[in-house]
């Protein structure tokens, strides 16, 4: 699918910006450019994506897939905090739309920093959830994340690629936009299968990874036909209304 998207008629930046229309704003102030191309998704959304997918990987690489304890308390009240960060941020920057006072501006550089900690603490929420609902043998003895110092490790992976992005290196387009695209997917993917597997009576069932094969590809078809089908809603919300475009 991947492929057939890459060789399908269109250049890179319309056809990531089409698909992905239904999940951000795509507000041209408020993403990154690269190359004087902007991403398909802007600041606070390619945080919040970038951190949840190297979060996950983290997560797969530092074997906690099959970890289903409940976080301690202080690693939850440090996720708790990161939502809250993001959630600040995003009320200030509506009140600035609204041209209230505000105790400062709001910038790309924090919409992506605090999108970073928000996607973070999604990521540890989709490995808890997916490790607790998919193994029959999951590992009860340990969290997905034990103590609040482990999160340095995916927020200074995810802050490094985000450099990267602020750094205008126009090669850099292509990676990013299709990396937001797979991460986007990815994380509904993950979501549509812990769903599937709790509706159709198949959780917990799971003890190796092939057996999780043929219900991850159902939800990785969900998953993307969900995408497809917010954008092309938007599209038609926007033409129907006649929808000013967000700038």
């Amino acid at each position: 699918v991947l492929v057939g998207f890459l060789v399908a008629p269109g250049n890179l930046a319309w056809k990531t910006h089409v698909v992905l229309h239904g999940l951000c704003a795509q507000r041209p102030s408020h993403s990154l450019t690269i190359g004087g191309v902007t991403l398909p998704m802007d600041a606070r959304m390619t945080g919040i994506y970038l951190g949840a997918a190297v979060t996950i990987l983290w997560l797969i690489a530092a074997r906690r897939h099959r970890a289903t304890r409940v976080p301690s308390l202080p690693v939850l009240a440090l996720l708790t905090s990161f939502v809250v960060a993001l959630a600040v941020d995003g009320f200030i920057a509506l009140l600035v739309d609204l041209r209230f006072p505000t105790p400062y501006e709001p910038s790309n550089v924090l919409r992506m920093a605090t999108g970073i900690l928000a996607g973070t603490s999604l990521g540890v929420a989709l490995g808890h959830l997916f490790a607790s609902s998919m193994w029959a043998q999951g590992n009860r003895q340990r969290a997905v994340v034990t103590r609040p110092v482990e999160l340095l490790t995916p927020i200074s992976v995810s802050g490094a690629i985000a450099v990267l992005a602020f750094m205008d290196i126009p090669l850099l387009y292509g990676p990013f936009a299709v990396g937001l695209l797979v991460a986007a997917v990815a994380v509904f993917a993950l979501l549509a299968q812990v769903v599937m597997a709790l509706v159709t009576d198949r959780g917990w069932s799971c003890r190796t990874a092939a057996d999780l094969a043929p219900l991850a590809i159902t939800s990785l078809a969900v998953a993307m036909v969900i995408i497809g089908g917010l954008s092309w809603l938007r599209f038609a919300a926007e033409q129907l209304l006649g929808l000013p475009k967000l700038t």
